[in-house]
């Protein structure tokens, strides 16, 4: 017999007012703590002078406003494909309606503005059902009805393997795979995804497998957001209810939708979010997105007030003169110190305003750790080695930055509250001879010739199939990026990089070829070392990054090491709602094993700064719990 533990009835009303947002930033990946006792720096813009008395009468035009983002758009606006940190922000500004949202502290709670009714099942056999009605007349963008089908097909096009078949690679998010039945369906031993069930037009359900269970996140397991049947499927393919769960129908195919999830990929133009599609210029990287009339708001009812929101890419050597002369009216998440120093002069000098928060992520250097000798954990930890990464933080940054040791960011609760203990995790303090020593332990002690090495060049492992693996390392970086170039000088270019017997080989190209490369972990894959920089998200759920086999596990960490990652990943994850000390412990346990592992060498973790027009009022965000695409909706321009 199931035991019914909630049942809730919405009634429409609405949560007065907006709460300062506190907390970190994240810069396009997902996870970071989402509890109550989070805690951080509050976006604050104590400290900023005016410089000209203001002449703004009070009134708003609304017209337009122009996000300036410092990572190249690609116009791949979904997340299915190769998705970066500002592809994503447009994403999300253009999708919206989930039953479950987060606030501006960061804690998930139901939209009233969707849910008619959500129903939380305890089953007998551990696992937890989430039955969700939404309301009559909720709409897309085009008009059309949204149904409890649009909502299960973002669940079914994140896993089913007709859409991997159209090369679709980073699919599944941090909630998708704990749905019951999930393994069974993307893998293909089964077409019905047994986890989903379609109740009637306005009602469907989730079920959480039970070896997930419990959720320190609770219902944020149930957030997505709809996706038209409309614009991803034909008119004849449907999704269908059975008693083993849902399917799609019969003629479903890769090859029968092939064309018509082409064009949704680059033109999303049936939106349910507050903004729409309307067009992207790839001559310009911007995405142009207007208002959605049929939006009905979010979790309090807030409907965008700009007509039209500009997401562009601005290079980071324009992107202050940019800011000066108007090409944008907003840089978002700042990180270069010159650049903010830049910016506070602009602040100084008046027009100008800014935010700062502590960043929820971290900038890296990522290793494939499956192919080539970033496979081998003591080359991961002598390259740390290699590189003073104090210096680099502080150049790179300007001082508005520290170093990490994991993959956590310096506001992040759990940092702060195992702060003692991650002092005394493995900095890997600037060492040739803790370089070497690595090396030597890890077998690479011979030269090419199979001799024992000479104590100069190229150092060579014997493999077990008998040959000889040189210590050459091919980067793949992007063009017009400072960290790029700083560690050409810092680590590529450092003479004791060759005296401890290795070479790096860097190839050039844009930030969506990096993406490319990032996300295949075929062993053909000719890169084995990439920088970029990643954001912890709320929920803080990485355990499908890790997952053994995982197309999402980016690092391809394989074998025991990947095994241990993901099983403490879990762990974390399996924390009762509410218990945050052993939600605190169980985190360091993973923080420490990655440490070891070292499946990316953490460059730093930086403040960010938000500088934008002072024309622009009503803009309060974190870049965590609550980024720009959330802090937008409230904002007004003169």
């Amino acid at each position: 017999m199931k035991k019914k533990l909630i049942s809730l009835f919405l009634v429409g009303a609405m949560t007065a007012g907006m709460v300062a947002g506190c907390g970190n930033s994240g810069n396009g990946s997902n996870a970071a703590a989402g509890n109550d006792s989070a805690s951080g720096d509050v976006a604050s813009t104590e400290g900023v002078e005016e410089g000209t008395e203001s002449t703004f009468d009070g009134t708003y035009s609304n017209k337009q406003v122009i996000l300036g983002e410092s990572s190249e758009t690609s116009g791949d606006i979904t997340p299915f494909w190769v998705n970066g940190a500002s592809d994503y922000d447009a994403y999300k500004l253009v999708t919206g309606m989930a039953p479950i949202e987060n606030d501006q502290t960061g804690k998930w709670i139901e939209n009233p503005t969707v849910l008619e009714n959500l129903e939380v099942t305890d089953n007998d056999d551990g696992s937890r059902t989430y039955t969700v009605t939404i309301k009559d007349g909720l709409k897309f963008s085009d008009g059309s009805d949204i149904n409890a089908d649009d909502y299960l097909l973002n669940y079914m096009l994140r896993c089913d393997e007709m859409i991997v078949d159209l090369e679709a690679s980073n699919l599944t998010d941090s909630t998708v795979q704990y749905v019951a039945g999930y393994n069974e369906f993307s893998n293909g031993e089964s077409d019905t995804f047994a986890g989903l069930h379609l109740i009637d037009e306005k009602t469907y359900s989730v079920t959480i497998d039970a070896q997930y269970m419990p959720y320190y996140y609770g219902s944020a397991l149930i957030s997505l957001e709809p996706q038209s049947m409309d614009l991803w499927l034909p008119e004849d393919v449907t999704l269908e209810e059975t008693e083993n769960g849902v399917k799609f129908s019969d003629n479903f195919s890769a090859e029968y939708i092939g064309d018509k999830v082409q064009a949704a990929r680059y033109n999303y133009n049936i939106c349910s979010g507050p903004y729409m599609f309307t067009s992207y210029d790839e001559n310009a990287y911007t995405y142009t997105l207007t208002k959605n009339p049929n939006f009905p708001g979010n979790f309090e009812g807030q409907t965008a007030n700009i007509e039209t929101v500009l997401v562009k890419y601005t290079p980071q050597d324009t992107m202050m003169d940019q800011l000066k002369t108007g090409a944008v009216d907003i840089l978002y998440q700042v990180a270069d110190g010159d650049q903010i120093e830049q910016g506070l002069d602009m602040v100084e000098e008046g027009g100008f305003d800014y935010l700062s928060y502590g960043r929820a992520g971290y900038g890296m250097i990522s290793f494939k750790c499956n192919q080539g000798p970033t496979q081998f954990k003591e080359v991961r930890h002598a390259m740390a080695y290699l590189l003073d990464r104090v210096s680099f933080a502080q150049t790179f940054t300007g001082g508005h930055g520290i170093v990490v040791n994991g993959p956590y960011g310096s506001q992040q609760w759990m940092a702060e509250e195992y702060a003692e203990e991650i002092d005394g995790l493995n900095s890997y303090t600037y060492s040739l001879d803790s370089a070497i020593a690595e090396l030597e332990a890890g077998g690479w002690v011979y030269n090419e010739d199979g001799s024992e090495y000479s104590g100069s060049g190229i150092r060579y492992k014997k493999l077990d199939d008998g040959t000889y693996m040189p210590l050459i390392i091919e980067w793949f970086s992007s063009d017009n990026n400072s960290v790029s170039d700083l560690l050409v000088t810092t680590l590529q270019q450092n003479p004791d990089v060759a005296a401890a017997g290795m070479q790096i080989n860097q190839t050039v190209g844009t930030f969506t070829d990096l993406l490319t490369y990032y996300y295949d972990n075929s062993e053909e894959n000719p890169y084995q070392m990439f920088n970029l920089a990643t954001g912890f998200g709320n929920p803080y759920d990485v355990a499908y990054m890790y997952e053994p086999g995982s197309s999402n596990n980016t690092n391809a960490v394989l074998g025991e090491e990947g095994q241990q990652l993901y099983d403490l990943a879990i762990a974390m994850n399996q924390t009762e709602e509410g218990d945050d000390a052993t939600y605190a412990e169980n985190w360091y346990k993973f923080i420490e094993c990655w440490n070891d592992v070292l499946p990316e060498i953490p460059l730093y973790s930086n403040d960010y700064h938000d500088f934008y027009t002072s024309k622009l009022h009503d803009f309060e965000e974190d870049g965590y719990n609550w980024d720009v695409t959330k802090a937008i909706l409230y904002a007004n321009m003169e």
